[in-house]
């Protein structure tokens, strides 16, 4: 009876912060009518699109569009009309449970190591899995990259304890395959993480292994995102392009996270040092591993476009990192680590939730997007150029082709008859008057065929075949 109360209690605390967590993403889902973030309208347009017609209608990693399709499709089979409301709500659903999720894989996980006797380490580590920065961060708009990081934790369970016990072998790769046909970025950390585990336990003997699967997985993503694969095969041009830290990209979360990682990876080499004749092989490859991901991802010279989105990954190896050191360090260190992790974990619930993600448009913006359905036809000769963010919400009301004013060249203009150009006056996020992203340059021989409180279209005279601003 008292084993079995063991084991119950702690789980309860799994269910109870889940469940906050799962509180706070329907909050930030649900407090807007729209998905808030730059991409939240993205997921639904792409789910629509499956729904319609069968396919994605943008290349991207498939698994979670085609989930949503698939649930949305199997509540149509109980009498449920589909339409763009229930698009919409059920892909706010899916993307509330989903970090949530990650718990039982991380219980799973912390229970192949001595469990520590301190009564809130658990606590701190389970707090911290789904309510720190990251985790509340990667909600709305970072869909794939959340539902992506709960397959990683389940293969990084069935993983380790195919080491251990020399089972699940078959759930470690189908969750690591899964992971790729989510996101792509996960994928690549996965990979990354695996590598080095694997070069630091086997040395020579698994750099074939490694060849024949990164071989594999830039097969797969070839296969459904050509444009991603192209990124990667020449990621080094751009990787410090643009320096995070050297072009005020970073915000006072991204140096905690920084900080907190940095030193968490001197505690990781001190505790190698230390306490490596305590430690079995697996924690050192581990620790070892966590190391240099926590090193690598938190490096602010990296291109602000890549540091954002590694730096979201960190809390991962920090995670099996603690895990991993737990068991051989005092119990005063041991302490201090759960404090911290606690203290953190309040700070970024009060950053977030003091601040939530907002769409880029306002209801009131987004009705009168509408209006333009008047002089913009939904064909496959009109595209209309928007800002990002924008452009997926334009897509969604006009069902008509979209595009940024960046991919703008001349096979543009061959392409299509009716180039439209919008540019937003009134209407943005809360009222506030400022995005991150520009509004489009509109071409000198452009002409005005619509206008409102919150909206200006401009149709392009194609007969000139030039842009000239």
């Amino acid at each position: 009876m008292l084993k079995r109360y063991s084991n119950i209690k702690p789980a309860i605390i799994y269910v109870i912060f889940g469940l906050i967590a799962l509180c706070f993403r329907f909050y930030f889902n649900f407090s807007q009518d729209l998905i808030p973030g730059a991409n939240g309208g993205y997921y639904p347009l792409q789910v629509r699109s499956i729904l319609t017609n069968g396919q994605l209608g943008f290349s991207d990693m498939p698994l979670l569009f085609y989930l949503d399709a698939f649930l949305i499709k199997t509540l149509s089979l109980f009498g449920f009309t589909i339409t763009d409301t229930l698009i919409l709500n059920w892909v706010k659903i899916v993307d509330s449970i989903s970090i949530p999720l990650l718990l039982i894989p991380l219980y799973k996980i912390i229970r192949l190591n001595k469990p520590s006797s301190l009564k809130y380490f658990n606590t701190s580590i389970i707090a911290f899995s789904v309510l720190s920065f990251s985790p509340l961060i990667l909600t709305s708009d970072l869909q794939k990259n959340a539902l992506a990081i709960v397959f990683l934790f389940n293969f990084l369970y069935y993983f380790l304890n195919y080491l251990l016990k020399k089972k699940d072998i078959i759930l470690s790769v189908a969750f690591l395959i899964l992971t790729g046909l989510t996101h792509f970025g996960t994928f690549i950390f996965a990979l990354f993480f695996l590598s080095i585990f694997a070069l630091y336990s086997y040395k020579k003997k698994a750099i074939i292994p490694l060849v024949i699967i990164v071989g594999v997985s830039i097969g797969i993503i070839a296969i459904f995102d050509l444009s991603r694969f192209n990124r990667l095969l020449s990621f080094w041009t751009e990787i410090f392009e643009r320096p995070a830290l050297l072009n005020e990209m970073l915000v006072p979360p991204d140096y905690l996270n920084i900080l907190f990682s940095i030193l968490l990876a001197i505690f990781g080499i001190i505790t190698l040092k230390t306490k490596g004749y305590v430690l079995t092989s697996l924690q050192k490859a581990l620790i070892f591993a966590s190391i240099i991901c926590l090193i690598a991802f938190s490096f602010p010279l990296l291109d602000g476009e890549y540091f954002k989105r590694l730096n979201l990954l960190l809390f991962i190896p920090q995670i099996l990192l603690i895990i991993q050191i737990a068991p051989v360090i005092s119990v005063r260190k041991l302490k201090t680590i759960s404090i911290s992790l606690l203290i953190f974990t309040s700070f970024s619930i009060l950053s977030i939730a003091g601040r939530p993600k907002e769409a880029v448009i306002d209801q009131s913006a987004y009705e009168n997007l509408k209006e333009l359905k008047s002089v913009i036809k939904s064909d496959n000769q009109t595209i209309v150029i928007a800002r990002h963010g924008l452009e997926w919400w334009t897509a969604w009301v006009l069902k008509t082709k979209i595009g940024q004013d960046k991919a703008i060249d001349k096979n543009l203009f061959e392409k299509y008859r009716n180039i439209i150009f919008i540019t937003q006056i009134n209407g943005f996020n809360n009222d506030r008057q400022k995005t991150q992203f520009h509004e489009p340059i509109i071409p000198l021989n452009a002409k005005l065929i619509f206008a409102s409180n919150y909206f200006k279209a401009f149709k392009v005279d194609n007969e000139k075949r030039s842009m000239n601003f």
